[in-house]
């Protein structure tokens, strides 16, 4: 029964687990997992830069006109040897405090780009900033991640693979950058730079930026199924430590009771063999003894259709105690006083051993469990309202079985498995046997 509860417990749990692994997998592949940055003209601070600090005569604006798109008009003159001009985005008032970007794999452009010839280019530059080589009031120190594409004269989107940028090479050689940080970084981006490209046609420029965003994931799907792994060995593991030591406990308790069962058997088999010279009866409490019993027991039991039958297992508390303190003389008085209790309280049809000692035995073969139990609180509760010869409270603890193997040695093994927890537990109380014990 045990084995069976832990089975379907088990199975449950790995039943959740499947179930929370598909729905991860499901979650995932339906793009739960995605992950958008958008870029809002209004949020961010927009500027116009151009080739006159150069020399150049370069002339243009950006401005964001009523429907939040940024516009770039510029003319594009021949003074500067690279001409240019550009719509520049900061993404955070502090250039040493940007945006990670680390784990977005696109950035998304919708734009359109009117141009005096066709096919005309567009740069696009991630600026980020790293102490190592950058510095607030250097803005060339702020590293160059760039791209260059060919954008479209209508409104269209753009996917640019943020694995794409690279960094410039004349900004490398012009700061000296070291090898260790020559290569594209997106971990600390304050600034997006959108310019003409590197060999513009003169004249009339004009981008049209309707919005710009990054995508990307929450975790990678290699991540996902990583984690899934993980859980699933982690949940595994755990399942066989758990059975293991479930069934190293049991196998302990079994072996326990195996040696009682042992020890109580070769008893009666002694006892049996020395019934025939000894007397049956207690010479001090007049209650039967253990001697005898088992076939008398047995012969009894066989004659009922069910093989029913329950026992009690009484044990005196802290005896030991009285003897030591009143004397043997004294306790023997208690233990014909426990006697009386007993005979008073059960019936013809139960038989009261003495088993030895402050030890006693109630044998019910017409009680069941629930009667045998009440019998029991009974005689406990009979001791706690007795006035004992030695003028001081006495208790019991009692344990309470019934027949579950057809045998009487394993019936009493149980109920003195119940009273050793009865003792356990404080004493003066009773304990009824129950399969679930053994778990505990």
């Amino acid at each position: 029964m045990i084995l069976k509860q832990n089975t379907s417990r088990t199975l449950f749990v790995l039943l959740v687990l499947l179930f929370l692994s598909v729905v991860a997998i499901v979650w995932f592949y339906a793009g739960g997992a995605r992950s958008t940055y958008t870029v809002s003209p209004t949020e961010f601070k927009v500027e116009y830069i151009d080739d006159t600090p150069m020399g150049g005569d370069t002339q243009g604006s950006v401005t964001v006109d009523g429907d939040g798109y940024v516009v770039l008009n510029c003319n594009l003159g021949k003074a500067h040897r690279w001409p240019f001009c550009e719509v520049a985005i900061s993404l955070s008032a502090d250039a040493a405090n940007g945006i990670d970007l680390t784990h977005y794999h696109s950035m998304v452009i919708e734009a359109a780009y009117d141009t005096p010839e066709p096919n005309q280019r567009l740069r696009v530059y991630l600026r980020n900033f790293n102490s190592a080589y950058s510095r607030i009031d250097d803005p060339v120190s702020l590293k160059f991640n760039g791209l260059e594409y060919n954008p479209s004269g209508s409104m269209s989107e753009y996917v640019l693979p943020l694995k794409a940028f690279q960094v410039i090479s004349w900004w490398i050689s012009d700061l000296d950058i070291p090898l260790e940080h020559a290569g594209p970084e997106l971990s600390n981006v304050s600034l997006i730079e959108i310019a003409t490209g590197s060999a513009p046609i003169l004249g009339e420029h004009e981008l049209v930026i309707r919005g710009i965003r990054f995508e990307g994931l929450m975790l990678s799907e290699s991540q996902l199924f990583r984690g899934i792994t993980f859980v699933w060995l982690a949940t595994i593991m755990t399942l066989l430590t758990v059975k293991y030591t479930q069934s190293r406990r049991i196998y302990n308790l079994e072996r326990s009771r195996a040696d009682r069962l042992k020890v109580i058997n070769l008893a009666l088999k002694q006892k049996s063999e020395t019934l025939s010279v000894l007397a049956n009866t207690d010479a001090l409490t007049g209650l039967r003894n253990r001697l005898g019993i088992y076939q008398e027991l047995e012969k009894h039991i066989t004659s009922m259709d069910d093989r029913s039958c329950t026992v009690l297992c009484l044990d005196i508390d802290h005896f030991k105690y009285v003897n030591d303190t009143y004397g043997h003389d004294m306790g023997d008085k208690l233990l014909v006083s426990t006697a009386k209790i007993m005979r008073e309280s059960a019936s013809t049809s139960d038989v009261i051993v003495r088993w030895g000692g402050e030890e006693f035995v109630i044998f019910c073969p017409k009680r069941n469990l629930a009667q045998a139990s009440f019998l029991a609180e009974r005689i406990r509760s009979a001791f706690e309202s007795t006035a004992w010869s030695h003028g001081e409270l006495l208790t019991c603890s009692i344990g309470v079985s019934s027949m579950r193997e057809a045998s009487i040695a394993a019936m009493i093994a149980d109920a003195d498995d119940a009273l050793y927890r009865a003792k356990q537990l404080g004493r003066n109380r009773v304990e009824v046997f129950a399969e679930t014990l053994m778990t505990v």
